[in-house]
C-alpha cells in the first residue's frame, strides 16, 4: 500500500478510536450518574426510617427495589449501547477500506454472538444488583442489631462514591462491566467483519497495538504488541490464542480491563 493511503487508513482507524472510547465514556458516565441517583434514593430511605428492628424487613424490601430499578435501567441501557457498539465494529474494518479506495461487497456478519454478549453482559449487571442489595441490607441488619446509627450504617453504605464504601466497591464494577462489554461487543463485530472482508480482500490482515490507559500496562500485553496475524489467526498474548483484546475465550486476568 502506498504510503499516502496507508496514511491515510490510520487516520481514518485512529478517528474511528476516539469516537468508541468517547461514546465507551458516556455509557460509563450513565452507568455512574444513574448508580449515585440510586444511592441518594437508598441514603434517604435509610434517613426516613424510624430505625426499629421490626421494620427491617419493610426496609430490606425498599433497598432491594430501588437496586432492583437500577439494574433494570442498566440492563436496558447496556443492551441499547452494545447495538451500537457492534455497528461501530463493523464500521470500524469497513471505513478505513474505503478511505483507501477499496469498495469491497462484504457480506453481513452473523448477529448470533451479539445476542449472546448481550446475554452475557446482563447476567454480569444482574449479579451485581443481587451482590449490591445484599451487601447493602446486611450492612443496615448489622446496624441496627449493632446499635448503630442510621448515620453511621449511612457511613458504610456510601455517603459519596469517593469513600470506601459499599457503593464506591458497586461503582468501580459497574464502570468494569461497562467499559469490558461494550468493548468486547465492538471487538468481536470488528473480527467478524475483518474475517468476511478477507474472503474479498486478499490478504487482509491485523496487529495487535497497545492502547493508553491509567492502569499499569500487564507486561504479556506489552510483549504482545505490534503481532500481526492473518484475519482469521489468533494473537499469542501471555501464552493465550485470543483473536481480540477482550476475547471472551480468555481468561479473566488476560482479558478485564484491556486498554
Amino acid at each position: 500500500m502506498p504510503a499516502s493511503k496507508e496514511k491515510a487508513f490510520q487516520k481514518k482507524v485512529n478517528e474511528l478510536m476516539k469516537k468508541a472510547q468517547k461514546a465507551e465514556n458516556t455509557e460509563v458516565r450513565w452507568a455512574i450518574n444513574t448508580l449515585n441517583e440510586t444511592r441518594r434514593d437508598i441514603i434517604a430511605t435509610i434517613a426516613e426510617s424510624d430505625w426499629q428492628v421490626y421494620h427491617l424487613p419493610q426496609l430490606k424490601a425498599a433497598i432491594e427495589r430501588a437496586i432492583q430499578e437500577y439494574g433494570d435501567k442498566y440492563g436496558v441501557r447496556l443492551r441499547e449501547a452494545q447495538r451500537e457498539f457492534w455497528a461501530q465494529g463493523a464500521d470500524m474494518v469497513d471505513l478505513p477500506l474505503r478511505e483507501v479506495g477499496i469498495f469491497a461487497a462484504i457480506p453481513v456478519i452473523d448477529t448470533s454472538v451479539l445476542h449472546v454478549l448481550n446475554d452475557f453482559a446482563l447476567d454480569r449487571v444482574k449479579g451485581l444488583s443481587r451482590d449490591a442489595a445484599e451487601k447493602i441490607k446486611a450492612e443496615i441488619t448489622r446496624g441496627m442489631l449493632g446499635n448503630k446509627s442510621p448515620y453511621e450504617v449511612m457511613q458504610g453504605v456510601g455517603r459519596n462514591l469517593k469513600d470506601k464504601s459499599i457503593f464506591t466497591s458497586i461503582a468501580a464494577r459497574a464502570e468494569t462491566i461497562t467499559r469490558n462489554e461494550c468493548g468486547r461487543i465492538l471487538e468481536a463485530a470488528g473480527q467478524l467483519r475483518r474475517e468476511e472482508a478477507a474472503k474479498v480482500v486478499p490478504g487482509l490482515q491485523k496487529q495487535w497495538l497497545h492502547g493508553e490507559s491509567s492502569r499499569v500496562p500487564r507486561i504479556t500485553h506489552l510483549a504482545a504488541n505490534g503481532q500481526i496475524r492473518d484475519a482469521n489467526l489468533p494473537f499469542d498474548v501471555g501464552g493465550e490464542q485470543l483473536m481480540y483484546p477482550r476475547d471472551p475465550g480468555g481468561s479473566a486476568q488476560n482479558t478485564i480491563n484491556c486498554s
